[in-house]
């Protein structure tokens, strides 16, 4: 299923750690690329084709990084797009001087000021990148590798401004383990966290690529599904239901269980607040839970 314009992916923390290492090896790159050019020219030594070159910006350690890169996230970041610019700037200078060393003329000290100051907006500019990368890797949930709840309540803003902008369907789903203390009680917490992560993980797997999830609580998820009905919503998350109340997770080498779960799903609406919202996927899911769990249950005004 293709992703609608202007939806909101799913991340997790493996994604985003992936990321911060991508940028740090690209930085480590520039750095070495950068210490083999003022070497070049401290020796004044005849200065390489790859430094004079249209392509040099792509064909650096850091432009092979930032043309290859795929991540949503990064391109969702105006500081990422701004980067394009002051790294080509950097090495039109550096090509100019270059081809002026290489003509056996010398490099004045302005013109080398001028080459070190792009270079300074350009660093700076990725360091920014890899603060706000930094601050990325705290929206997630440790344990299970999701959004947090305090970061998913950003997302679930977006999607309610878009409702209301739009008039476009949303649904929230509110996900809760059947019998968790059990599992806790029987197999102990390492088992219990282990069944989290599995399930969150099963979760991730089962969704579309723009819905999004969050840990809401202990053994709460929380689940936003942009552009669509509670029909469509009700069909994923039975389907989903269905195929985690069979699934055996093995929370110990010799003790795989079946770890069932109950769902309550709501729209999200213009007329009412988005807290609102989760209060009524949250009274669905309660009816779910006391109507013998394992349950798919749809929030509506006269339930």
């Amino acid at each position: 299923m293709s992703q609608p314009p202007n939806s909101i992916k799913t991340h997790t923390l493996s994604e985003a750690e992936s990321l911060l290492t991508r940028l740090n090896d690209a930085i480590i790159g520039h750095a070495k690329w950068l210490t083999e050019w003022n070497t070049n020219i401290i020796c004044e030594t005849p200065i390489a084709d790859k430094y004079i070159s249209e392509d040099s910006h792509r064909d650096c350690y850091f432009g092979q990084w930032y043309y290859r890169e795929r991540a949503n996230y990064l391109h969702q970041k105006s500081e990422f797009a701004a980067i394009e610019e002051l790294h080509r700037t950097i090495h039109n200078k550096m090509s100019a001087l270059a081809k002026k060393i290489n003509r056996g003329g010398s490099i004045t000290r302005t013109e080398y000021e001028s080459f070190i100051d792009s270079e300074v907006s350009f660093s700076e500019s990725v360091i920014n990148l890899r603060d706000e990368l930094y601050k990325f890797l705290l929206s997630f949930d440790n344990l299970t590798g999701v959004l947090n709840r305090q970061a998913f309540i950003h997302i679930l803003e977006q999607e309610y401004a878009r409702v209301i902008r739009f008039d476009e369907p949303c649904c929230v789903v509110l996900m809760d383990i059947d019998n968790f203390k059990n599992i806790n009680d029987e197999f102990g917490h390492a088992a219990g966290d282990k069944a989290l992560i599995s399930i969150a993980s099963f979760i991730i797997a089962n969704l579309r690529p723009y819905d999004s999830i969050c840990r809401y609580g202990g053994e709460e998820f929380l689940i936003c599904m942009p552009k669509t009905s509670l029909e469509m919503a009700h069909t994923i998350i039975e389907r989903i239901r269905k195929e985690m109340s069979q699934k055996k997770i093995c929370v110990l080498e010799d003790n795989c269980i079946k770890i069932p779960a109950s769902f309550g799903i709501a729209p999200m609406s213009a007329e009412e607040e988005l807290k609102n919202t989760i209060e009524h996927a949250d009274k669905a899911l309660y009816r779910a839970k006391a109507n013998g769990r394992n349950k798919v249950e749809v929030w509506a005004e006269n339930a």
